[in-house]
């Protein structure tokens, strides 16, 4: 077997090709996990990320994984998450990096709350932070040295290489942060071992 030092899930989106990308910068080995034959490449493993016999058999051999699932609004990401997590568990993998939303943040102005609860938000629809709630809650149960990327809202633009980061809360008056920077921040954090078991918001 091979030995890779890192699982990316969630590779084709567009801040998991940024993170792709960072890795090979970094010269990192890593298996995508890929669900599509469209998507398939040298170094990929073709399964369902809902499906744990096949999220078991891509991790094997791996002692990291990057997740950047997106929501899809069909409860993808808390499945694969789940599966993600009994994988990990079961190969004793311990770190994971993932990318949530600065809408699972603790608001600054209302503590108590979320900032997709709070005055702080500027949405209307909610289903994909309350994905990524669910997803905080099962990492928060699980055994893992996990961090929570949190962004606020992204734009494309180039890398800056210069934000903000802050734990559990998003930087203030944070407004926008580039799928460029953010994937640079999630391959520096997995690097680094930076913000375990933290959720971290990253603005300009």
């Amino acid at each position: 077997m091979v030995s890779i030092k890192l699982l990316l899930v969630g590779s084709t989106g567009k801040t998991g090709q940024l993170i792709e990308r960072g890795l090979e910068e970094k010269e990192v080995s890593f298996k995508r996990f890929v669900r599509s034959e469209e998507q398939m490449r040298q170094g990929s493993f073709l399964g369902d990320i809902r499906n744990l016999e096949d999220v078991i058999e891509a991790m094997a051999g791996a002692t990291a994984v990057i997740s950047a699932l997106n929501t899809e609004g069909n409860g993808t990401l808390v499945s694969g998450m789940g599966s993600i997590i009994a994988a990990m568990k079961q190969h004793q993998i311990k770190r994971l990096v993932t990318i949530g939303t600065a809408g699972i943040l603790q608001s600054e102005l209302e503590p108590h709350l979320y900032r997709y609860q709070s005055i702080e938000n500027k949405r209307i629809h909610h289903e994909a932070a309350k994905e990524h709630e669910r997803v905080y809650e099962q990492l928060l149960q699980s055994e893992l040295d996990w961090t929570i990327i949190c962004p606020t809202r992204l734009v494309h633009e180039d890398r800056r290489g210069e934000y903000r980061v802050r734990e559990n809360v998003l930087p203030t008056g944070g407004s926008a942060i580039s799928f460029a920077d953010t994937a640079e921040f999630a391959v520096t954090a997995y690097l680094n071992g930076l913000h375990i078991r933290k959720r971290v918001g990253i603005a300009y």
